[in-house]
């Protein structure tokens, strides 16, 4: 199964975040670096193990702990 987040950044930001997230194992998918009203963005993909369930996702992301 496959988490997917649309990550949206000022476009002087763009490579940086795009970077952030592939440094924390993220594949990146759908870029659009062409700014709009100054905005660019990518979705960010991480698979899950099927073991992972729904509860420890919930949990990690109320505590703002990264997977």
């Amino acid at each position: 199964m496959a988490m997917r987040i649309r990550v949206t950044t000022r476009a002087d930001l763009f490579e940086k975040r795009k970077q952030q997230h592939i440094d924390h194992g993220y594949q990146i998918e759908n870029e659009r670096p062409v700014p709009v009203n100054g905005l660019c963005s990518f979705i960010a993909v991480s698979e899950m193990l099927e073991s992972d369930g729904i509860g420890e996702l919930v949990t990690q992301a109320l505590s703002g702990m990264p997977r």
